[in-house]
Formats: C-alpha cells, sequence, structure tokens
C-alpha cells in the first residue's frame, strides 16, 4: 500500500473503533473482513459508511460495495479502495 492508502487506513480503522469500541484492544489488518472477522452488523456498517462520508468528504456507497461483497468479502482494504478511488474523481 502506498503512504496515503496506509493513512486512510490508520483512519479506517480508527473509525471501526469509534463504531464498534469493543475491538479497541484486537489487532486490526488491512485483509480483515468488517462482518466475520470484527463483528459488524448492519447498523455498525451504516454508522461506518456515514463516518466515512464525514471524515472523507467522499460518498462511500453501502449498498455498491456490499452488492461487490462477493469479490472483496467485506475487507478492510476494500474499504480502502472505494475510499482512493472516491477521493481521486473528487
Amino acid at each position: 500500500m502506498t503512504t496515503v492508502s496506509n493513512t486512510a487506513l490508520a483512519e479506517i480503522i480508527e473509525l471501526l473503533k469509534e463504531v464498534k469500541p469493543g475491538i479497541a484492544d484486537q489487532t486490526i489488518e488491512a485483509g480483515n473482513s468488517v462482518v466475520e472477522d470484527l463483528g459488524l452488523d448492519s447498523l455498525d456498517l451504516l454508522q461506518l459508511a456515514r463516518r466515512i462520508n464525514r471524515h472523507f468528504g467522499v460518498e462511500f456507497d453501502l449498498d455498491q460495495w456490499n452488492a461487490e461483497a462477493d469479490e472483496h468479502h467485506r475487507s478492510i482494504a476494500s474499504i480502502v479502495a472505494v475510499v482512493a478511488a472516491a477521493g481521486s474523481r473528487a
């Protein structure tokens, strides 16, 4: 990952910890699934998407991201990729 995506990764991990405080002590990596590994439910994902939109000033399309879950398994890295792509279009 580039420095920009490493920064985005760290920021997204912090947002995840805000949404789901119970994971604060876990080791969280880019390949972790936010659903299977970290236990976020649909409400948590909605809150995360809103925080991403506000924090990064981009439109994180949760429905589109969920529709592509078979490809990316809802990994944190896939969120970083969406944010980076949206940021490059802004």
